[in-house]
Order: structure tokens, then C-alpha cells, then sequence
């Protein structure tokens, strides 16, 4: 009898089995270009079997592979039932790119985030004679012209929120950015802007608002307004003429906001829904005087040179023009810690802005945006990756 239920099991086992793949056949996907809500991604297109000059490809069957397995029917459902079972379950996430934390906080796993610590990247102190030297031919360069020159490191989550890393023992201790400005302070003539000390004072802020966002790479609403005004009082320490911060009103938004590290986990409910950031709250400036410039012969000319340069996403690099600020004339060169989380907030404060999405100082963009201050803003993360390149765009 139990030779019968076992042999019955494995029997509805391997209906159950091919059933499924029936059905994936059955829903395959036939429309080119579609979206996978599971993944957040488009699904990849049936590939060309011939290069452009009439060859064969090489890559065709790797490619006819991935639009194969990208494609098989019912994929989002299979996705989307993974994800559930692996966040609400074993509490782990679906991506190796994000580690899910404590108290609801998600950590990107990759990219070195999870090993800011001085301790545990000791080369990188071992490399900074080498850096400052970099940066020195950077600013050298730009004083050339009669720029000045300002680097701005973002902390990371794991740089103020270490307590919450489940993956291992992470503490409140020295990271790179507190090595490199430690480095540049002491050894450097080069203005270094530090926001860590701040944010993390303020983790006991009496609202209890978080300086990061759980679901997201970036900060809070709070956090990146204290991180913004500490560019404009470092700034008005330095000498710079009257730059206010903009008056901003803080708002909850109508929608949901999932961030980042929640769109690259996917699906966490049978409905399709994604981690939500809880208490989300946006800011905007109560009065708006800066205008984005998005035509005219230097306007064409910039995003020729972006184009050039293969800069990436020319449209998220932007020139604002404010009647009613400061007459300094600002180029940044920065990446998503300025671009998505403090423009145009920073336009308000200058009378000329200019945003590149790039970690490397162009010459040729700098000749002509003719700024009176340069600022390389680099996420904590990116500082080890980076800085080996700063000076490229200069070295001519």
C-alpha cells in the first residue's frame, strides 16, 4: 500500500511537472519589446543571426538563450511566487544585489557597499598619496583658468546605518569617506565636503525621521536636506557670496515610492506589489526663480559634448539660470546623490547651474559652462572604483 501512495506521488509529481511546462509553451510570449513587471526590465528580443556586414554572429546562440528562457510563458507568475516565498519565508532576497537587513532596511550587496569600512578595505588608505596627487592635477588645471575646485563624498546606508546589516557584526567606525577626508584635510589644499558627522547626529533627530530610505540606495527627504544645506554653509564658510539654501515645503505624495533596492528584489506579493517606502515624504522649493535652459546655441553645444563624451543619460544632465541667487556660476560633475535627490533644490542657490552625470572633470565642458566653481560629488561607494580615473578629463 505505501509502494502505491509513493509511486501515486511521484506520478502526480511528474503531471504537475509537465503540466507546467505545457503551459509555459501554451502563454509563450509573442510580442517583441514587452516589459517584465516581475523584473522590472524589457524581455529580450529575438536576436539577428547575421552581423551587419553579412557574417554570422558569434553571440547568436548565447542571445537566442536568454530570448528563450526571458520569454517562456508565465514567467512574472513563477518571478513573482519566488519572490514571495523567499522574502516573506526564508526572509532572504530573490537578487544577490540586495541584502535584506534589520528593521525593515535594505542594503545594496554589491558594488563594495557592504565593505565601506576602514578595517575591511585597508588598501584603499594605502592608495589616497595616489589620489590626492590625481585631484591636485585636477585642481591645478582648473585654477589654471581661475576655477576653483570642491570635492563632495555622500556617505552610504552602511556609512550611518551600520547597526542594521544583518549579514555579519557592521558598527559606527571609520569608512572610506571619513579616510579620504581625514587624508585630504591633513595632506591637501583641496575644499572636501563631509556631510557624515551631520547626518549621523541627526539619526536622533526628536520626529524620528530616517536619514535613509529603507527601500533605496539614497537619503530620506530629511536626510538629503541636511546634506544640501551643508554644501551651502560649507560654501559660505569658505568665502562664496550670500548662497542661501531654498525654502523648501515638505508634502506627502500621492503615490507609493519603491525605491531602488525594492524594484531590483521585484514582486514580494502574490498581488505583484513591490516593498513600499513607508512615511514617504518629497520636498520641493516654496519659490521657484531657477530656469532649466533647454534650447539655444549653448544648450545645443552641451549636449553635443555629452553626446561626444558618452556621457551617461545626457537627459538627466541639466543648466539652470536664477535671476535672484548668488552670482556664482556652479558646475557639477555627480552622479544620482545630487542629480535625483537635490536638483533643481540646488538650483535656488546659485545663479548658474550646471549638473553632469559623470565622476570624471571634463576640460571640454568646463570651456564651455566657464564656471567659477567646479564640485566632484562621489558616492561613498564609488571612491574605491573611481578615483583612479578623477583626473582623465583633464589631462590634455
Amino acid at each position: 500500500m505505501e509502494t502505491l501512495k509513493r509511486n501515486l506521488f511521484e506520478i502526480l509529481i511528474a503531471v504537475e511537472f509537465i503540466v507546467l511546462i505545457l503551459l509555459s509553451f501554451v502563454f509563450f510570449n509573442r510580442v517583441e519589446g514587452k516589459a517584465s513587471k516581475a523584473e522590472n526590465r524589457y524581455l529580450a528580443a529575438f536576436p539577428e543571426l547575421k552581423n551587419a556586414d553579412g557574417s554570422f554572429s558569434d553571440t547568436f546562440t548565447g542571445e537566442l538563450a536568454s530570448w528563450f528562457e526571458d520569454n517562456l510563458g508565465l514567467r512574472d507568475t513563477y518571478l513573482t511566487i519566488s519572490g514571495v516565498i523567499n522574502y516573506n519565508i526564508l526572509r532572504r532576497s530573490k537578487t544577490p544585489r540586495v541584502e535584506i537587513g534589520d528593521n525593515g532596511f535594505l542594503y545594496l550587496a554589491d558594488e563594495g557597499n557592504l565593505s565601506l569600512e576602514a578595517s575591511r578595505t585597508p588598501e584603499f588608505a594605502v592608495k589616497m598619496p595616489e589620489y590626492a596627487k590625481k585631484l591636485k592635477t585636477v585642481s591645478d588645471k582648473l585654477s589654471e583658468r581661475g576655477i576653483d575646485y570642491v570635492f563632495m563624498v555622500a556617505p552610504g546606508k552602511p556609512s550611518v546605518y551600520p547597526e542594521y546589516i544583518a549579514s555579519s557584526s557592521h558598527r559606527v567606525e571609520d569608512t572610506l569617506g571619513d579616510v579620504f577626508y581625514d587624508y585630504m584635510t591633513a595632506n591637501s589644499d583641496i575644499k572636501v565636503i563631509w556631510p557624515k558627522e551631520k547626518l549621523i547626529n541627526a539619526k536622533s533627530n526628536k520626529e524620528g525621521q530616517s536619514i535613509f530610505l529603507k527601500t533605496d540606495t539614497h537619503w530620506t527627504t530629511y536626510g538629503r536636506n541636511i546634506a544640501y544645506r551643508d554644501i551651502t554653509d560649507r560654501l559660505n564658510e569658505w568665502g562664496y557670496e550670500d548662497i542661501r539654501p531654498a525654502d523648501a515645503e515638505f508634502y506627502v505624495p500621492e503615490d507609493k515610492f519603491y525605491g531602488d533596492l525594492s524594484e531590483m528584489m521585484g514582486p514580494v506579493k502574490l498581488n505583484g506589489d513591490r516593498l513600499a517606502e513607508q512615511d514617504y515624504i518629497e520636498w520641493e522649493p516654496v519659490s521657484v526663480n531657477a530656469e532649466e535652459i533647454v534650447s539655444g546655441e549653448k544648450y545645443a553645444e552641451f549636449q553635443r559634448l555629452l553626446s561626444e563624451k558618452n556621457i551617461y543619460n545626457p537627459e538627466l544632465c541639466n543648466i539652470y539660470h536664477n535671476e535672484n541667487a548668488s552670482g556664482l556660476n556652479v558646475l557639477i560633475f555627480g552622479d544620482s546623490m545630487i542629480r535625483v535627490c537635490m536638483m533643481p533644490e540646488l538650483a535656488e542657490s546659485f545663479s548658474d547651474l550646471t549638473f553632469v552625470w559623470s565622476y570624471v572633470p571634463d576640460m571640454d565642458i568646463i570651456d564651455l559652462i566657464k564656471p567659477d566653481l567646479v564640485i566632484s560629488e562621489y558616492g561613498e561607494r564609488e571612491l574605491a572604483i573611481r578615483l583612479t580615473d578623477v583626473d582623465k578629463g583633464v589631462a590634455k
